[in-house]
């Protein structure tokens, strides 16, 4: 299984190196992984236990992550909220396979990853971690195509199936008809999907959306949402979004809230919003059927 994760601001220049851990290594990858077979059982797909992160600081001891413990089940969407300084990025990180914890195990899918090395970190990446981007970190001088298809070119697809699979992505978010655009003829909210498209080339299990919308407009921020949860819907797959934002964590249906390191409140709503509970009044919202047609549909319908 992979994982897709949004991170928040990466140079664009590390980009290439960032989505090669993502890509996803067999080629003949099956659409359906393992876990999504097996994503009704009862067994967490992450699972942190008393999780630390700590940091001396001269004389100061800062408790970044201060006695985690959270179980995240595969098919779930997850917020992970709180203000600035709260710890979201520091577990983000952790759950991200990028830093392990001081103290405490993290659980992958069975694995305990929380004392691993660089290298094993790599490997875990490789196989389970993928990226999209608050500053979407299009490679500039690549049009959309050739940004999308990059995950599976250092997972080694084959050229006719890389093509086939970045456009069949681009006409989900609605670009396939721009696919010789470079992101710098796109608007920002056109920028994420493209985004988007590329994170979720390799089917992730999990999408981990560090403030994706951050960036955008209302407008562009219904969309992105939306397509964030039609791609997850579509394929069974796990996302955790991290934000400061109450409006974009009302999206998911297991609210964990944060504040100075530690858990303070765990929510379970009944229903998600998104795709098929749109957050907008009135204003037409782009909606995507997997692989098919486009088409507009009215908020208020």
């Amino acid at each position: 299984m992979a994982v897709c994760l949004v991170a928040a601001e990466c140079p664009a220049e590390v980009l290439a190196a960032v989505v090669c851990l993502a890509a996803v290594a067999p080629a003949d990858r099956e659409v359906v992984s393992k876990m999504k077979q097996t994503q009704t059982g009862t067994q967490p797909l992450i699972s942190l236990q008393n999780i630390y992160k700590i940091y001396q600081m001269g004389d100061m001891v800062v408790r970044a992550n201060d006695g985690i413990s959270l179980d995240i089940y595969p098919g779930e969407f997850v917020s992970i909220v709180g203000k600035s300084g709260s710890g979201k990025s520091t577990i983000m990180n952790i759950i991200g396979a990028l830093d392990v914890p001081t103290e405490g195990k993290y659980i992958l899918n069975g694995e305990d990853v929380s004392e691993m090395k660089d290298d094993s970190l790599a490997e875990i990446r490789n196989k389970t971690i993928g990226f999209v981007f608050q500053q979407y970190n299009l490679l500039p001088k690549q049009n959309l195509l050739e940004n999308v298809e990059l995950p599976l070119v250092y997972a080694g697809v084959g050229k006719k199936e890389r093509t086939e699979r970045s456009l069949e992505s681009l006409e989900r978010v609605g670009l396939r008809d721009k696919w010789r655009y470079m992101p710098q003829q796109l608007s920002g909210g056109q920028q994420q999907r493209v985004g988007i498209a590329r994170a979720f080339i390799s089917r992730p299990d999990i999408v981990f959306a560090d403030e994706p919308t951050g960036n955008l407009d209302s407008k562009a921020t219904f969309q992105v949402m939306d397509m964030i949860c039609s791609f997850a819907r579509d394929f069974h797959q796990t996302v955790i979004l991290v934000s400061h934002d109450p409006e974009m964590a009302s999206y998911a249906h297991h609210i964990v809230t944060l504040l100075d390191g530690g858990i303070i409140r765990e929510q379970h709503m009944e229903k998600e919003r998104g795709l098929y509970e749109s957050n907008t009044i009135s204003d037409p919202v782009l909606f995507v059927e997997p692989f098919r047609r486009l088409h507009y549909r009215n908020a208020g319908n």
